[in-house]
């Protein structure tokens, strides 16, 4: 049996989204070394390390979370050097990580890719950045003509395929009509809660998370406090595909900063579902019909009733299958 290649996916912590990716790449018979930009548990100490720790703490300035800093640091290298070479490295949001670290990256990997799941335009930081990839993808097909000149390529987001993802969790089975969960923005937070007062008059029962940090907490309107779960800390995302699963339609409410399509469209194309949405940018894909994705504006609430009451249009397999992950990764380590 032939060695799995080997693959380096550098990926943010945000929602732990990076362990359902790995997931699937080991399901694509990868072997996978994951790093992130989150903080590292420290390794224990020996005794001796204890004791110079304590000495050398109190004789300097020495700070425990410059400490604890520089131990990610260290551990997100060590992990980048813990295999001679990479058949593949995907960087998701390389403005998160060192260019340190992305060129020992670089240098150990036979494919050097980036994905930005995020805009440009937001994010003009990642742009020095897109010269050190052998190619670089990005969400927002506008984002490809804005900033043509970096030579940036289009890939949506996708939908994981890997078998376990579609196992049942009876401890998260509830049967909700709508579930829905987004961090904070301001730009979304108005038609968020007008959308809640309005569907709640005709469907139930329904779920709406919020997820936002504590200094935040005078930001969020009372009304989202009373009716929606709110959290300070994140919801993983295979824990929301898990809810998202048995509920019957998905929302997507998209930030003003892009046009990308979210995961939540692939998570309507993956379980047949319908989704709302408030990117109109939808209309013009493969994927669209117009009984399964609904694009919701301030004006056309009244319009849900016929959409809530036709039934979803099964897609072509090919198109389907188009936006899975699988195919995705094949589409950009091919080009």
């Amino acid at each position: 049996m032939p060695n799995p290649k080997k693959f380096l996916l550098v990926a943010p912590w945000d929602y732990q989204l990076y362990r359902v990716i790995e997931k699937n790449l080991i399901h694509l018979g990868y072997e996978v070394t994951v790093v992130h930009n989150n903080l590292y548990p420290p390794e224990k100490k020996s005794v001796f390390q204890k004791v110079s720790y304590f000495f050398s703490k109190a004789f300097s300035k020495h700070d425990n979370e410059a400490e604890k800093t520089e131990f990610s640091t260290q551990k997100r290298m060590a992990l980048v050097k813990s295999q001679r070479r990479y058949a593949v490295t995907l960087v998701i949001r390389p403005d998160l990580f060192s260019e340190e670290l992305l060129k020992v990256a670089k240098h150990r990997s036979r494919q050097f890719l980036s994905f930005f799941y995020d805009g440009l335009k937001a994010n003009p930081q990642v742009l020095s950045k897109v010269s050190l990839f052998d190619r670089f993808f990005v969400f927002d097909r506008s984002d490809v003509q804005t900033f043509r000149e970096y030579g940036v390529r289009y890939a949506p987001n996708f939908y994981f395929d890997y078998p376990e993802l579609m196992q049942r969790n009876k401890a998260l089975n509830q049967g909700y009509k709508i579930y829905y969960i987004s961090s904070y923005h301001p730009s979304r937070i108005d038609i968020i809660q007008s959308f809640y007062r309005f569907i709640t008059q005709k469907l139930s029962p329904v779920r709406f998370d919020l997820v936002y940090p504590k200094q935040d907490e005078d930001k969020i309107p009372l009304f989202v406090k009373r009716h929606f779960n709110c959290f300070h800390t994140i919801v993983p995302y295979e824990e929301q595909l898990q809810l998202i699963k048995d509920t019957e339609i998905i929302l997507d409410f998209k930030m003003d900063i892009h046009a990308g399509f979210s995961f939540r469209i692939f998570d309507g194309i993956k379980l047949q579902k319908k989704v709302i949405t408030t990117n109109p940018m939808v209309i013009h894909e493969d994927f669209y019909h117009p009984n399964n994705f609904f694009v919701l504006t301030s004006e056309n609430e009244a319009e849900l009733d016929d959409f809530l009451k036709t039934p979803y249009e099964v897609l072509p397999e090919e198109i389907r299958i188009k936006y899975s992950f699988s195919h995705w990764l094949r589409m950009i380590t091919e080009q």
